[in-house]
């Protein structure tokens, strides 16, 4: 039975255990009658509820009950003890029934009780209120019969429910890690995955803890919360709300969350650790798969500026891709040089394996990468240097090609000698397009280096009979207008 659950019936405080006690160390439980008709079942309700609370060893000792009859007619005080029979366990030793000063028959009260002795199993003795120090320590008695002792009901039922809770809850949550613990201890795959459902527990530790540390502490301190002046008190004292067994709880709750907060580090960095290598793998499926397919698909080099401009752009496109790729690389990398630097000696060899792996791959699809943008720049000169050669061929077989005589020698003179610049100037274009040309060979000969088993003869050959071609055709161009030039001035 809860607090909670018959809270509307304990705040009527129709029975309380005070905290005091007897001559022989027994708990004191007091009745205290009012003018108003008692509800035995409420009553009833309350004893059972009260007397769930002591120890064992406490009850042992034997209760005192004391029945406030003072404010109460004699039938309902006559019924309530008749009623302690089957509601107080056989512990009972002692029934003090406070009386009235002049108010019942006490010839005809002597001879119930009398008369009822043997068969209740317990001594009832009538007393006055100033007369119960005779049974009872002043020190144990409550201010209502002249003692010292000092009792908040609604604290003490406040406490309870504190308590009630913080029990309740600290013993779920214990069910609770002990099962996300040991499942985790077994390794059981199937386990593992009915746990990982309902990984976290129904309630937050730290809040369970914080209420245990505060009930533990005020438990100990034996306080009123609202009292002002600060008097000590004993309600709930070891045996009627045990401080070891809240200290108890909380012990285990802390051995508990602790490995349950070292099974959540361990899930994490395995979760973690998971979320790398699935990144990973997609940063390296994909640089070796579509990311390499298009660097496979682009293997010319144009035959022309507009041509190579043209390819220039399309690997910049690739190069775009290829850079949110390299984004995610740095960020992996970065996480894992962290989780290296953790010092997990248990996990460093895969770690260092997927950052090994991570690297290879972005290093060699950026070295790729970086070879094709030289080799299109390669390209690109080359276009360039051929096509101004070409210009100043064109611009060379012009000279030759106008129909008109010289006037006299000095304008044929000057007309040989502007041919001569010229051809030697076509003479240095043509050297550094060979040397253009060549550098673009040798480039291009590199490129089976990365080609992924994939065979490049037929698309080299294309490039070097390109380029090969280029340089003849200049250099025959070049032999036909120098012959020209002796044909047409010597």
């Amino acid at each position: 039975m809860e607090a909670s659950v018959i809270l509307p019936i304990l705040k009527k405080k129709l029975a309380f255990l005070s905290g005091g006690k007897d001559r022989r160390s027994g708990l004191i439980l007091t009745i205290p009658l009012c003018l108003e008709q008692t509800n035995m079942d409420e009553l009833s309700v309350t004893l059972d509820y009260l007397l769930s609370i002591p120890s064992e060893k406490c009850k042992a000792r034997g209760f005192t009950v004391i029945v406030d009859g003072r404010k109460s007619q004699w039938n309902v005080v006559k019924t309530v003890v008749l009623m302690l029979q089957n509601v107080v366990p056989a512990e009972v030793s002692l029934v003090c029934v406070v009386k009235p000063d002049e108010f019942w028959d006490k010839k005809v009260t002597h001879f119930c009780f009398w008369k009822e002795k043997d068969r209740l199993g317990f001594e009832v003795i009538l007393v006055s209120a100033n007369k119960l120090t005779r049974y009872i320590e002043p020190c144990q008695l409550t201010e209502d019969f002249g003692g010292s002792l000092t009792y908040d009901h609604m604290d003490w039922l406040n406490k309870r429910l504190v308590f009630e809770k913080f029990t309740k809850e600290s013993t779920s949550l214990l069910d609770e890690l002990a099962l996300i613990n040991n499942g985790s201890d077994k390794g059981n795959q199937e386990k593992e995955r009915s746990v990982d459902l309902n990984f976290l527990p129904s309630v937050d530790p730290e809040t369970v803890l914080q209420t245990g540390h505060e009930l533990l502490s005020e438990l100990q301190q034996r306080r009123f919360n609202g009292s002002d002046g600060g008097v000590s008190w004993s309600p709930m004292d070891d045996e009627l709300l045990a401080q070891p067994q809240v200290m108890k709880l909380l012990d285990s709750l802390r051995e508990q969350y602790t490995r349950y907060q070292e099974v959540c580090r361990q899930r994490s960095k395995r979760t973690q650790l998971e979320e790398i290598q699935q990144k990973v793998m997609q940063v390296v499926n994909w640089l070796e798969g579509p990311g390499s397919e298009q660097l496979r698909a682009q293997w010319g080099i144009g035959d022309s500026i507009r041509a190579s401009q043209a390819l220039q752009q399309k690997h910049e496109e690739i190069e775009s891709q290829h850079s949110e790729w390299f984004a995610v690389y740095v960020e992996l990398n970065q996480q894992i040089a962290a989780l290296l630097n953790a010092g997990d000696e248990e996990d460093l060899v895969e770690l260092k394996s997927l950052q090994q792996q991570l690297s290879d791959v972005c290093y060699r699809q950026a070295s790729q990468l970086e070879f094709r943008q030289n080799l299109l720049q390669a390209a690109l000169e080359f276009h360039g240097v051929a096509q101004d050669l070409s210009q100043q061929l064109d611009g060379l077989l012009g000279m030759l090609c106008v129909d008109v005589a010289p006037a006299d020698g000095a304008s044929i003179q000057q007309t040989l000698k502007l041919l001569e610049e010229k051809l030697k100037s076509v003479d240095v274009g043509l050297q550094g397009l060979r040397e253009k040309g060549q550098g673009l060979l040798d480039q291009i000969s590199n490129q089976a280096s990365w080609a992924y088993g994939k065979d490049v003869t037929i698309e080299n050959k294309e490039n070097v009979d390109h380029i090969q071609g280029v340089m003849e055709d200049m250099q025959l161009r070049k032999q036909r207008q120098s012959l020209t030039v002796n044909v047409n001035f010597c």
